[in-house]
């Protein structure tokens, strides 16, 4: 039995090294899947947890998977890998990148659409929710205009949300934000940036689809 385990391992780290599938962007299959090749005993159930050079490999996929195509093209080369083994248990691949404490982004999945992986957002939500924060006596109701403090705060949004990316990520801050603060009133919030004199790429609701913010 065991003799058949380290025969099927070794067939696996074989696949993971041989099997190559090019992407377009600068990272490449070969260099991904070596990254991630010490992982595959975690992966397939024969170790309950990731050994440190696995945790170093995952760990290497973030530095080299910088830009949006880049990081499609990891996914790619992670996603086609994991389909060609059925042994790869979804819950230890779903989980590898937090047992290593490596944040990565994209899920290591054979079920990973791809083509949805962005550049990640640079803006915050605390950056965010610091510019809105002197808001919220005008959008509970409390104040019937928002204050300078609001206003100057509101105005600073265009400039830290300049490409899509960041437009959505704001958004989506705002937007859960406001889902959290059942007391927000939806007709306040909306009118707020026109009362700042301050046009923002998105309006301030519980109720926007933040993924269509371009």
């Amino acid at each position: 039995m065991m003799k058949g385990v380290v025969v099927s391992v070794f067939v696996m780290l074989a696949m993971f090294q041989f099997m190559l599938k090019q992407g377009d962007a600068v990272v490449s299959c070969d260099r991904v899947r070596s990254s991630l090749v010490n992982c595959v005993p975690f992966l397939t159930g024969t170790q309950a947890l990731p050994t440190s050079a696995c945790c170093i490999g995952v760990s290497t996929l973030q530095t080299i998977a910088a830009t949006p195509a880049d990081k499609q093209a990891a996914c790619n080369c992670v996603k086609d890998t994991a389909a060609s083994m059925p042994s790869i248990r979804e819950d230890a691949a779903a989980s590898l990148p937090t047992k290593c404490n490596v944040q990565i982004n994209f899920p290591i999945s054979r079920n990973t659409d791809c083509k949805n992986i962005q550049e990640q957002a640079a803006i915050s939500c605390i950056q965010v929710r610091s510019l809105l924060v002197g808001c919220i006596p005008y959008l509970t109701g409390n104040q019937a205009v928002p204050s300078v403090e609001c206003c100057g705060g509101v105005s600073r949004l265009p400039t830290i949300a300049v490409t899509t990316e960041d437009k959505q990520a704001a958004c989506n801050c705002a937007r859960d934000t406001a889902a959290s603060m059942p007391t927000i009133k939806e007709d306040a919030a909306a009118a707020l940036p026109a009362k700042c004199n301050v046009q923002v790429s998105f309006p301030i609701s519980k109720n926007i689809d933040c993924s269509k913010i371009q």
